[in-house]
């Protein structure tokens, strides 16, 4: 009960503050290079890479997202933005990057974020923006269904899973909610939600 009259409070100030402000392997049926493509986008091995070490370099290693979590929110953010668009919660790019820009503040750096952090803050905060406002997390499961039956994924990452995002998304919001982050910070705990789980295969990426 604690965690859902939390979960609602860290709502409504979340929604007042957004207001105001690798090659594939052989038979894979992606090009080389390709993690995941979902509709018309395509997210290389190169695109994860850069995000990851833009956490790296932003942060000093402080706080950095692995390869299925960036993945995750890569393949998620066209539909989390146009979902939180939907519901009259737009996260821009200025948004973003005041965000982008706290998050390093908050961890005792100074410094601006660069553009790919702010890129992958602004799919964070979308993720945020809609698990939270449908507690049930229909709306998010929808969502990440769409993806699951259309996306082309490399093994080398795993098998996505709609429960898998889930589970680790439901993680995420009692970890925020037991660090008391509150409405300014809560969103940083998304930044671990992965949507992948292991591949049959004895060689594919956890990392």
């Amino acid at each position: 009960m604690r965690f859902q009259r939390s979960r609602a409070a860290v709502l409504g100030a979340a929604v007042v503050t957004l207001a105001l402000t690798a090659c594939a392997p052989t038979g894979q049926p992606a090009n080389p290079g390709v993690a995941a493509s979902y509709h018309d986008r395509s997210v290389t091995n190169s695109t994860i890479d850069g995000i990851y070490q833009a956490w790296v370099d932003d942060t000093k290693g402080q706080d950095v997202a692995n390869r299925r979590e960036i993945l995750t929110v890569e393949l998620l953010r066209d539909d989390l933005l146009a979902k939180c668009k939907e519901l009259g919660y737009p996260v821009p790019w200025a948004t973003a990057k005041s965000y982008a820009n706290s998050w390093i503040n908050f961890k005792g750096l100074t410094g601006g974020a660069s553009d790919e952090m702010i890129s992958a803050t602004q799919g964070i905060l979308a993720l945020y923006v809609v698990a939270y406002t449908d507690p049930t997390l229909a709306s998010l499961k929808e969502i990440s269904e769409k993806v699951e039956k259309s996306a082309v994924v490399s093994p080398r990452s795993g098998v996505y899973s709609t429960d898998a995002l889930l589970s680790t998304v439901q993680t995420a919001m009692k970890s925020a909610d037991q660090q008391q982050l509150g409405p300014q910070f809560s969103f940083t705990e998304m930044q671990n939600v992965s949507a992948f789980a292991d591949a049959n295969v004895s060689w594919f990426d956890r990392g």
